[in-house]
């Protein structure tokens, strides 16, 4: 393929693809995906995801989901900056708040969100941001501190218009995933993307979670894991990003490989 796709967040440290980590990152260049940001959540998987992608030559970022705030501790913030120092890791997070589950509740969330943003400005590497049920908090959190952040990205985007054009109001990246292609979930989206400016826009798959639901044939290519969502099913969502911003595959690949380099300075 001569189209150029970048998965922006693939959790490959994730248990469901231990010892399969080659046979996904092939399954992937095979269908075009050559470039994959590997996602860190906590310090341990931030470990895991940057040895990876030395190994196999992407990038990483290291984080604190917010799910797993609870576990930052006296010491995580230096701990998170030593990973951050690796030449592989190339962005602060995933981080930022999660109020639908509040596996974490919303005070620690917090407080270690602004840790993280405090290590961006600090390392001088964009910010890696999750968001859910929580836009009017994180909205004003990011508007206080957006002159502190290199870059923000607001990943796996599900949200309303509204708070679409709140956020490109602060100048983030918006992240869109496989959600675009189910009816079920994310079919609200497709009337208002075309939104983003082409310069804003990054696609991933966020894999394994928020499968596109694609065919069950098509979801049996390269290793047969079924129904698992996997970085080469990034084709499906930059087809449908592409079909609802009235933009053609090839310019849709063509932007969002080039936000991907402007934003986490990388071009290998």
């Amino acid at each position: 393929m001569s189209n150029k796709l970048v998965d922006i967040c693939v959790n490959l440290s994730d248990n469901v693809f231990s010892g399969k980590e080659e046979i996904i990152i092939d399954g992937a260049i095979k269908n075009g995906v050559d470039k994959m940001v590997l996602v860190g959540n906590d310090l341990e998987s931030s470990k895991k995801v940057a040895q990876l992608a030395e190994q196999f030559n992407l990038i990483s970022t290291a984080g604190y989901h917010p799910h797993n705030a609870k576990d930052w501790h006296a010491k995580s913030y230096n701990e998170l900056l030593e990973i951050i120092k690796l030449n592989q890791v190339k962005a602060v997070g995933e981080c930022g708040l999660d109020f639908n589950r509040n596996f974490s509740t919303p005070e620690i969330q917090n407080t270690v969100f602004l840790n993280h943003i405090k290590l961006a400005k600090e390392a001088k590497l964009p910010l890696f941001v999750h968001e859910r049920d929580a836009f009017h908090q994180m909205h004003g959190i990011l508007k206080e501190n957006i002159n502190d952040c290199e870059n923000i990205v607001v990943h796996c985007f599900t949200g309303t218009k509204n708070s679409l054009i709140d956020y490109l109001d602060l100048g983030v990246h918006i992240g869109l995933t496989g959600w675009i292609c189910d009816d079920r979930r994310g079919k609200h989206l497709r009337d208002f993307i075309d939104i983003i400016p082409d310069d804003k826009l990054l696609i991933e798959t966020d894999s394994p979670y928020l499968s596109p639901y694609i065919s069950s044939k098509k979801a049996e290519i390269t290793s047969g894991m079924k129904h698992l969502n996997k970085p080469e099913y990034l084709v499906e969502v930059a087809k449908d990003v592409a079909k609802y911003r009235n933009q053609s595959y090839d310019y849709v690949c063509e932007i969002t490989y080039q936000n991907y380099v402007n934003f986490f300075g990388e071009d290998k």
